[in-house]
């Protein structure tokens, strides 16, 4: 699908649809997005943000799939790994998580 995400501080993750260039989905978080990652070959979104919350996105309906709690301050930075099982993140309560991935087929 030709789709593109963008994240704000505001909370606002923006799902936009590419071939017709129109706003698809608006999707909130209680806090700013600090970064997203697409999931390779897919049309899952991955969004950390200044509550501590990693979640998943299914950008084709817009609904959130689930989200990994453990940190208890913003989430700085995270990564995912290229077989999308692990995601990595990085927080400012001077830790570092390792979230195991399972997430529904779609």
């Amino acid at each position: 699908m030709p789709l593109a995400a963008v994240g704000y501080l505001d909370g606002t993750l923006a799902i936009y649809d590419l071939s017709t260039q129109t706003l698809r989905h608006q999707c909130q978080h209680q806090s700013g997005i600090v970064q997203l990652l697409w999931e390779a070959g897919t049309a899952m979104v991955y969004t950390c943000s200044l509550d501590g919350i990693v979640r998943l996105w299914d950008a084709r309906t817009g609904h959130l799939l689930t989200d990994y709690w453990g940190h208890t301050a913003e989430i700085l930075d995270f990564a995912l790994s290229k077989d999308a099982s692990l995601v990595v993140t990085t927080s400012g309560d001077h830790k570092a998580k390792v979230f195991c991935v399972q997430r529904p087929d779609c």
